[in-house]
C-alpha cells in the first residue's frame, strides 16, 4: 500500500517531469503490483496542476488530454480525513505544512503507508516524524 500525493502524479504524468523512483511506484500502481490511496483532494489538485500547465503553454492540448486519461485510469482509493478540525490544524501547523499537504501525510500515518511525494514540505515533515516516504527529492 501506498499514498499517493498530487506532486508525485505530476512528477510521473507531465511530460517535462521525471523522478526515478516515484515513476517506479506509479507505475506499480497503475498496473495494479501495488495498491494506492490518498486524501480526498488528490483528484482536485492533481485537475488544478494540469490546467495551469495547460494554460501557461507546458501542455498542448492532447497532452492535456492524456495527463487527465491517466489521472482517470490510475487506481487510487481515496481517504476521507477522520479527525477534528482544530486537530487538524494544529498538527499541519506543528508540521510547517499546509492542510492540503498535511491531508496526504494524514492519510499515509493513518494507514502506516509510504508516501509517494515530490513535495518538499511533505519530505522534511515525514523525515521529521520518521514516516517512510518514496521521493526522487535530494
Amino acid at each position: 500500500m501506498l499514498v499517493v500525493d498530487a506532486s508525485a502524479f505530476a512528477s510521473w504524468a507531465f511530460p517535462d517531469e521525471a523522478g526515478d523512483k516515484v515513476s517506479q511506484a506509479l507505475i506499480r500502481v497503475m498496473t495494479e503490483e501495488e495498491s494506492a490511496t490518498s486524501a480526498a483532494i488528490f483528484p482536485l489538485e492533481a485537475l488544478h496542476a494540469a490546467g495551469r500547465a495547460l494554460a501557461r503553454g507546458r501542455f498542448t492540448p492532447s497532452a492535456h488530454q492524456h495527463v487527465l486519461r491517466l489521472l482517470s485510469r490510475l487506481p487510487v482509493a481515496l481517504a476521507p480525513l477522520r479527525v477534528s478540525p482544530l486537530e487538524f490544524w494544529n498538527w499541519s501547523q506543528s508540521l510547517e505544512l499546509t492542510p492540503y499537504d498535511a491531508a496526504y501525510l494524514k492519510v499515509a500515518v493513518d494507514l502506516k503507508a509510504p508516501l509517494v511525494t515530490m513535495d518538499r514540505a511533505l519530505q522534511r515533515a515525514c523525515l521529521k516524524l520518521e514516516h517512510p516516504l518514496i521521493t526522487d527529492l535530494a
